[in-house]
């Protein structure tokens, strides 16, 4: 689904963390696609979240992805939107690459 145009935000965990919870403890609306990926809506923008290494429930390692911006005609930059979104599902305990 990550296609080279898409802002993408690659993140490596110190300690697995269950993606689904984390969402779900940020308040963040999602739909579960499979055992690695979640669709996430956040600001009206919809983002891919995939875990890379482990799953969804187990992440090490995860990629967010800018699938749909934000509908709403406010001005924002990918990058930021991305780093406020992983931000508030993974507060302090990743790494970006």
């Amino acid at each position: 689904m990550t296609s080279e145009d898409e802002p993408v935000q690659h993140c490596t965990l110190d300690e697995p963390a269950d993606l689904r919870v984390a969402l779900d403890e940020a308040a963040i609306e999602y739909l579960d696609v499979d055992d690695d990926k979640t669709v996430a809506i956040y600001r009206s923008a919809v983002f891919v979240v995939e875990a890379t290494e482990g799953h969804a429930t187990n992440a090490t390692a995860f990629t967010v992805e800018l699938w749909e911006p934000p509908t709403d005609n406010f001005e924002y930059e990918p990058d930021d939107l991305l780093t406020t979104f992983t931000d508030k599902l993974i507060p302090q305990k990743r790494s970006q690459r």
